[in-house]
Protein backbone atom coordinates (compact mmCIF):
# COMPACT_ATOMS: atom_id res chain seq x y z
CA UNK A 1 0.00 0.00 0.00
CA UNK A 2 1.24 3.24 -1.04
CA UNK A 3 0.01 6.16 1.48
CA UNK A 4 0.90 9.85 0.03
CA UNK A 5 0.82 12.36 3.36
CA UNK A 6 0.96 16.01 3.05
CA UNK A 7 0.85 17.33 6.52
CA UNK A 8 0.42 21.30 7.99
CA UNK A 9 -0.22 23.12 4.90
CA UNK A 10 -1.46 27.17 6.58
CA UNK A 11 -3.05 28.40 3.41
CA UNK A 12 0.17 27.88 1.76
CA UNK A 13 -1.58 27.43 -1.55
CA UNK A 14 1.53 27.08 -4.15
CA UNK A 15 3.92 24.26 -2.10
CA UNK A 16 0.34 22.73 -1.16
CA UNK A 17 -0.34 22.42 -5.43
CA UNK A 18 3.09 21.43 -6.14
CA UNK A 19 3.18 18.60 -3.46
CA UNK A 20 -0.31 17.38 -4.17
CA UNK A 21 0.63 17.09 -7.99
CA UNK A 22 3.72 15.21 -7.34
CA UNK A 23 1.66 12.74 -5.19
CA UNK A 24 -0.70 12.33 -8.22
CA UNK A 25 2.47 11.76 -10.44
CA UNK A 26 3.90 9.57 -8.27
CA UNK A 27 0.42 7.55 -7.31
CA UNK A 28 -0.62 6.63 -4.34
CA UNK A 29 -3.45 4.10 -2.88
CA UNK A 30 -4.66 6.34 -0.20
CA UNK A 31 -3.54 10.65 0.19
CA UNK A 32 -3.77 11.65 3.71
CA UNK A 33 -3.93 15.56 4.79
CA UNK A 34 -2.73 15.32 8.04
CA UNK A 35 -3.93 18.82 9.44
CA UNK A 36 -3.71 22.56 9.80
CA UNK A 37 -5.14 23.48 6.06
CA UNK A 38 -5.20 27.19 7.34
CA UNK A 39 -3.65 30.21 9.17
CA UNK A 40 -0.42 31.55 8.61
CA UNK A 41 -0.55 31.85 5.08
CA UNK A 42 -2.70 34.20 2.90
CA UNK A 43 -4.28 31.83 -0.05
CA UNK A 44 -7.14 30.19 2.72
CA UNK A 45 -9.43 29.74 0.16
CA UNK A 46 -7.79 28.15 -3.12
CA UNK A 47 -6.08 25.71 -0.08
CA UNK A 48 -9.69 24.71 0.61
CA UNK A 49 -11.01 24.01 -2.70
CA UNK A 50 -8.11 22.47 -3.65
CA UNK A 51 -8.02 20.02 -0.21
CA UNK A 52 -11.91 19.86 -1.28
CA UNK A 53 -10.95 18.76 -4.71
CA UNK A 54 -8.41 15.97 -3.52
CA UNK A 55 -11.26 14.60 -1.39
CA UNK A 56 -14.04 14.50 -4.28
CA UNK A 57 -11.50 13.07 -6.73
CA UNK A 58 -8.57 11.35 -5.14
CA UNK A 59 -10.83 10.31 -1.97
CA UNK A 60 -7.90 11.77 0.08
CA UNK A 61 -8.75 12.27 3.68
CA UNK A 62 -8.33 15.41 6.15
CA UNK A 63 -7.29 14.33 9.28
CA UNK A 64 -7.66 17.21 11.65
CA UNK A 65 -5.03 19.67 13.90
CA UNK A 66 -5.53 22.23 15.86
CA UNK A 67 -5.55 24.76 13.23
CA UNK A 68 -8.55 23.01 12.23
CA UNK A 69 -10.52 22.14 15.03
CA UNK A 70 -9.88 26.26 15.87
CA UNK A 71 -12.39 27.11 12.74
CA UNK A 72 -15.12 24.54 13.63
CA UNK A 73 -14.99 25.61 17.40
CA UNK A 74 -14.97 29.13 16.22
CA UNK A 75 -18.42 28.29 14.00
CA UNK A 76 -19.54 26.86 17.14
CA UNK A 77 -19.22 29.79 19.26
CA UNK A 78 -16.24 28.39 21.60
CA UNK A 79 -13.29 30.65 21.51
CA UNK A 80 -11.49 29.16 24.87
CA UNK A 81 -8.52 28.03 21.99
CA UNK A 82 -8.56 31.37 20.07
CA UNK A 83 -8.83 33.23 23.38
CA UNK A 84 -5.15 31.47 24.64
CA UNK A 85 -3.39 32.49 21.21
CA UNK A 86 -1.04 34.92 21.19
CA UNK A 87 -2.35 38.16 19.56
CA UNK A 88 -0.17 37.84 15.93
CA UNK A 89 -1.85 34.01 15.83
CA UNK A 90 -5.49 35.52 16.59
CA UNK A 91 -4.91 38.15 14.03
CA UNK A 92 -3.77 35.97 11.41
CA UNK A 93 -7.09 33.28 12.36
CA UNK A 94 -9.56 36.26 12.28
CA UNK A 95 -7.74 37.05 8.99
CA UNK A 96 -8.33 33.67 7.42
CA UNK A 97 -11.97 33.27 9.04
CA UNK A 98 -12.93 36.61 7.33
CA UNK A 99 -11.54 35.28 3.87
CA UNK A 100 -13.10 32.13 4.39
CA UNK A 101 -16.55 33.85 4.78
CA UNK A 102 -16.87 31.43 7.53
CA UNK A 103 -18.45 28.70 5.61
CA UNK A 104 -15.46 26.47 6.40
CA UNK A 105 -15.81 23.23 7.62
CA UNK A 106 -18.95 22.43 6.54
CA UNK A 107 -17.53 21.89 2.76
CA UNK A 108 -14.44 19.70 4.61
CA UNK A 109 -15.24 16.80 6.66
CA UNK A 110 -12.41 16.03 9.17
CA UNK A 111 -11.56 12.74 10.98
CA UNK A 112 -10.15 12.58 14.12
CA UNK A 113 -6.98 10.23 13.21
CA UNK A 114 -6.71 7.16 10.80
CA UNK A 115 -5.72 3.76 11.09
CA UNK A 116 -4.54 0.85 8.41
CA UNK A 117 -3.18 -2.32 9.64
CA UNK A 118 -0.17 -1.49 12.54
CA UNK A 119 -0.18 2.04 11.17
CA UNK A 120 -2.28 4.90 13.64
CA UNK A 121 -2.00 8.65 12.07
CA UNK A 122 -3.40 11.76 13.92
CA UNK A 123 -2.26 15.20 13.52
CA UNK A 124 -0.02 15.77 16.52
CA UNK A 125 0.47 12.81 18.65
CA UNK A 126 -1.19 8.95 19.69
CA UNK A 127 -2.60 11.01 22.82
CA UNK A 128 -5.95 11.44 21.64
CA UNK A 129 -7.42 14.17 20.03
CA UNK A 130 -7.11 17.55 21.05
CA UNK A 131 -4.34 16.84 22.69
CA UNK A 132 -1.05 18.93 20.73
CA UNK A 133 1.91 18.16 22.63
CA UNK A 134 4.34 18.43 20.27
CA UNK A 135 6.63 15.23 19.52
CA UNK A 136 9.79 17.46 19.97
CA UNK A 137 11.57 15.60 22.13
CA UNK A 138 12.71 12.18 22.62
CA UNK A 139 10.80 12.04 26.11
CA UNK A 140 7.73 12.67 24.23
CA UNK A 141 8.83 10.27 21.04
CA UNK A 142 9.03 7.46 23.76
CA UNK A 143 5.58 8.11 25.56
CA UNK A 144 4.49 8.27 21.63
CA UNK A 145 6.18 4.83 21.35
CA UNK A 146 5.06 3.32 24.43
CA UNK A 147 1.09 4.63 23.59
CA UNK A 148 1.03 3.57 20.34
CA UNK A 149 2.00 -0.16 21.75
CA UNK A 150 -0.02 0.18 23.54
CA UNK A 151 -3.08 0.83 21.44
CA UNK A 152 -1.79 -2.16 19.07
CA UNK A 153 0.33 0.18 16.89
CA UNK A 154 3.67 -0.84 15.56
CA UNK A 155 3.76 2.39 13.49
CA UNK A 156 2.80 6.48 14.30
CA UNK A 157 2.95 8.96 12.08
CA UNK A 158 1.76 12.42 12.98
CA UNK A 159 2.76 16.16 11.88
CA UNK A 160 2.22 19.38 13.95
CA UNK A 161 5.66 20.00 14.66
CA UNK A 162 6.87 21.60 11.26
CA UNK A 163 10.01 19.32 11.58
CA UNK A 164 11.17 15.98 10.92
CA UNK A 165 11.44 13.17 13.51
CA UNK A 166 11.89 9.67 13.66
CA UNK A 167 12.42 7.45 16.60
CA UNK A 168 12.37 3.87 16.98
CA UNK A 169 12.44 1.42 19.94
CA UNK A 170 11.19 -2.39 20.46
CA UNK A 171 8.03 -0.71 21.56
CA UNK A 172 7.25 1.46 18.08
CA UNK A 173 8.21 3.53 15.02
CA UNK A 174 7.54 7.29 15.21
CA UNK A 175 7.91 9.12 12.34
CA UNK A 176 6.40 13.17 12.30
CA UNK A 177 6.80 14.76 9.10
CA UNK A 178 7.54 18.13 8.24
CA UNK A 179 5.18 20.92 6.92
CA UNK A 180 3.97 22.25 3.66
CA UNK A 181 3.33 25.77 4.74
CA UNK A 182 5.71 27.44 7.46
CA UNK A 183 8.58 24.80 8.08
CA UNK A 184 10.16 25.62 10.35
CA UNK A 185 13.80 23.62 10.99
CA UNK A 186 17.00 25.76 11.64
CA UNK A 187 19.12 23.87 8.97
CA UNK A 188 16.19 23.21 6.72
CA UNK A 189 13.17 25.46 5.58
CA UNK A 190 12.00 23.63 2.40
CA UNK A 191 8.27 22.32 2.35
CA UNK A 192 8.41 18.50 2.01
CA UNK A 193 5.45 15.93 2.00
CA UNK A 194 6.01 11.97 2.46
CA UNK A 195 5.29 8.83 0.70
CA UNK A 196 4.77 5.73 2.62
CA UNK A 197 5.07 2.06 1.60
CA UNK A 198 3.84 -0.36 3.42
CA UNK A 199 3.79 -3.94 2.68
CA UNK A 200 3.97 -7.39 4.43
CA UNK A 201 3.32 -5.07 7.78
CA UNK A 202 6.81 -3.50 7.51
CA UNK A 203 6.50 0.48 7.16
CA UNK A 204 8.82 2.55 4.79
CA UNK A 205 8.74 6.56 4.42
CA UNK A 206 10.71 8.80 2.11
CA UNK A 207 10.68 12.28 2.20
CA UNK A 208 10.07 14.52 -0.65
CA UNK A 209 11.18 18.11 -0.79
CA UNK A 210 8.99 20.73 -2.52
CA UNK A 211 9.85 22.86 -4.85
CA UNK A 212 8.94 26.67 -3.32
CA UNK A 213 9.45 30.36 -3.70
CA UNK A 214 9.72 31.39 -0.28
CA UNK A 215 10.26 35.34 -1.44
CA UNK A 216 7.04 35.29 -3.60
CA UNK A 217 5.38 33.59 -0.58
CA UNK A 218 6.34 36.20 1.89
CA UNK A 219 5.59 38.99 -0.83
CA UNK A 220 2.14 37.93 -0.62
CA UNK A 221 1.86 37.91 3.00
CA UNK A 222 3.51 41.67 3.21
CA UNK A 223 0.69 42.70 0.08
CA UNK A 224 -1.78 42.03 2.60
CA UNK A 225 -3.10 45.33 3.77
CA UNK A 226 -5.92 43.84 6.37
CA UNK A 227 -2.86 42.26 8.45
CA UNK A 228 -0.38 44.55 10.64
CA UNK A 229 2.71 45.28 9.80
CA UNK A 230 3.96 42.82 12.87
CA UNK A 231 1.84 39.81 12.24
CA UNK A 232 3.32 40.17 8.48
CA UNK A 233 6.52 40.66 9.67
CA UNK A 234 5.83 37.47 12.45
CA UNK A 235 4.43 35.30 9.19
CA UNK A 236 7.58 36.25 6.97
CA UNK A 237 9.81 35.66 9.85
CA UNK A 238 9.75 31.85 9.50
CA UNK A 239 11.24 31.75 6.21
CA UNK A 240 14.00 34.21 6.58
Amino acid sequence: MRIAVISDIHSAYAPFAQAYSDARAAGFDQMILLGDLFTYGVDPTRCAELAAKAIAHDGALLIGGNHDQLYVDLQNGNTAYFDRLPDWIKESVSWTWDKLGMHWPDDLPILEEWETGAILMAHANPFGYGDWTYMSGETELVRAAASCAARGYRYGVFGHLHRSRYHADDKAEIHVIGSVGQPRASDDRCPQWAMIEYRNEKLTLSRHNIAFNATAHCADIQRQPDLSPGTRNRLCGFFE
